[in-house]
């Protein structure tokens, strides 16, 4: 990218010229660059990748403007980051979700930040021993794991 800085002729210039050169206006200075190409249509995954950026933003916005939330955020942020990269990350990365069924329904959730709560079927589970539990119901039925962030984690059990 080219900057012309004392041209009288070209200054100011802005547009195509001949197909192969752009002039745009930049800071105040004309900016010689090539012409933008087409890109291909978005597949689904980048769709569905930038929804999950957005929202993820907009958690972040929301939890830095939030007293409670933001000193959450402080307090666990790392050196060199601030409360909304935190809370950024936090609404960016779903948990990680095993269950077990044997005698009863054991969710270990991994996750960066806390799990708020765990739904078995129609009820929910109870936090032991950093793991949650939930007494056998009938299969199949469906585990939802929801963090602080609002990331809904769902799997169905059907063995």
């Amino acid at each position: 990218m080219a900057v012309y800085k004392r041209n009288s002729i070209m200054r100011g210039a802005s547009g195509n010229f001949g197909g192969e050169l752009v002039f745009r206006q930049r800071n105040g200075k004309t900016v010689i660059c090539k012409p933008p190409c087409k890109y291909p249509p978005k597949t689904a995954t980048q769709i569905a990748n930038q929804e999950r950026f957005s929202r993820a933003n907009d958690f972040a916005k929301a939890a830095v403007k939030d007293p409670v939330k933001k000193a959450y955020y402080q307090s666990i942020k790392k050196p060199n980051q601030t409360a909304f990269n935190a809370a950024f990350q936090d609404a960016y990365h779903k948990p990680e979700v095993e269950v077990i069924v044997e005698e009863k329904v054991v969710i270990k959730a991994k996750a960066k930040h806390p799990i708020v709560k765990v739904q078995v079927g129609t009820g929910h589970a109870v936090l032991n021993n950093k793991q949650w539990e939930f007494p056998l119901i009938e299969k199949p039925f469906t585990v939802k794991v929801y963090d602080i962030a609002g990331n809904i984690c769902t799997q169905e059990i059907r063995t």
